[in-house]
């Protein structure tokens, strides 16, 4: 490998590294720095209205926030140190990641603009800006870095590098990007928790109890489908794919017979946020779309992945 090219690559690899390990200590930061929101909103801070607690709207919204920080945190420091480390494991963790995002940036994308838009009450020059940086986050960007990652230059200086072997090299990216997918779905349905346990179901909405119990299941399942896939237990492909073509039937189903409005009213947030939401223009097939497209997406890879549990051998794991 040309030196000079060799260098360049390097640098860069330290450079992405030092930016990740600045994003996950100022989101560590963040995480603690944002649950002073709370006292905004709870009676005598400056934004208290009826209703606020939780269950409500912007009470959701702030733990998501905060959520996410630690999330960010919990990835981006130990992956920082494993670029300035140089070692193996990063190109395919980084990769992996990058693929997931074209899968969950569907519903992130439009989620994150809306809650920054809602909270932060931005200007319509800053929220044009958010809105394009953040198609360039979903476009450009993670194409660019997946060619880098890619390149032989980034797995031959990993590879020189390299001190430790680490099962995750060989370990396949389609697998890891399943268990990921599986990962977010866990903390989509915490978030379904703070709205009352909503939970589509074939038509119609359950909510409290039924929902949140129903929700509960679907969390210990996916522990056990990540388990299982760790393993390439064939059993965890098939629980997963029947899953899934059940969980996209009736979220769907319920999705299309609905629009945002009812959903709101459904869950009966206190009278200032139901105001604020009672008019944005979302409809069924809008919602369907923006729901059902990742999951039918990530029930191809799980369809698509099945050569790996069948062809692998017995309890091999990561």
């Amino acid at each position: 490998m040309n030196k000079k090219i060799k260098n360049k690559s390097s640098l860069v690899i330290t450079l992405i590294g030092l930016f990740q390990i600045f994003i996950g200590i100022f989101s560590a930061f963040l995480c603690t720095a944002e649950t002073y929101c709370y006292s905004l909103f709870t009676e005598g801070g400056r934004f208290h209205y009826t209703g606020f607690g939780f269950g409500s709207f912007m009470f959701g919204n702030i733990t998501i926030q905060i959520w996410g920080y630690y999330i960010i945190a919990l990835i981006c420091i130990p992956l920082g140190y494993g670029h300035l480390k140089k070692q193996i494991w990063i190109q395919k963790i980084s990769l992996t990641l990058l693929y997931v995002w074209f899968i969950v940036g569907i519903i992130f994308l439009p989620i994150l603009l809306f809650i920054f838009v809602t909270s932060k009450e931005p200007s319509i020059f800053i929220t044009i800006l958010s809105a394009v940086i953040g198609l360039l986050s979903y476009t450009l960007i993670p194409f660019l870095l997946i060619r880098f990652y890619k390149s032989k230059n980034v797995e031959c200086i990993l590879d020189m590098n390299e001190q430790k072997y680490f099962r995750v090299k060989t370990f396949p990216v389609q697998l890891l990007m399943i268990i990921s997918l599986y990962l977010f779905y866990i903390f989509s349905f915490h978030v379904l928790l703070l709205f009352k346990g909503i939970f589509p179901f074939f038509g119609q909405w359950l909510i409290g109890l039924k929902g949140i119990m129903i929700i509960s299941l679907s969390i210990l399942f996916f522990v056990l489908l990540i388990i299982g896939t760790i393993h390439k237990n064939l059993r965890a492909w098939w629980a997963s794919s029947i899953y899934f073509c059940f969980f996209i039937s009736s979220s769907i189903i319920t999705l299309f017979s609905t629009d945002f409005f009812k959903i709101v009213t459904f869950l009966n947030f206190p009278e200032t946020e139901t105001k604020a939401l009672m008019n944005i223009p979302l409809k069924g097939y809008h919602l369907s779309g923006i729901f059902g497209v990742p999951l039918i997406i990530t029930l191809i890879f799980i369809l698509n992945s099945k050569k790996y549990f069948t062809t692998a051998k017995r309890h091999e794991s990561i």
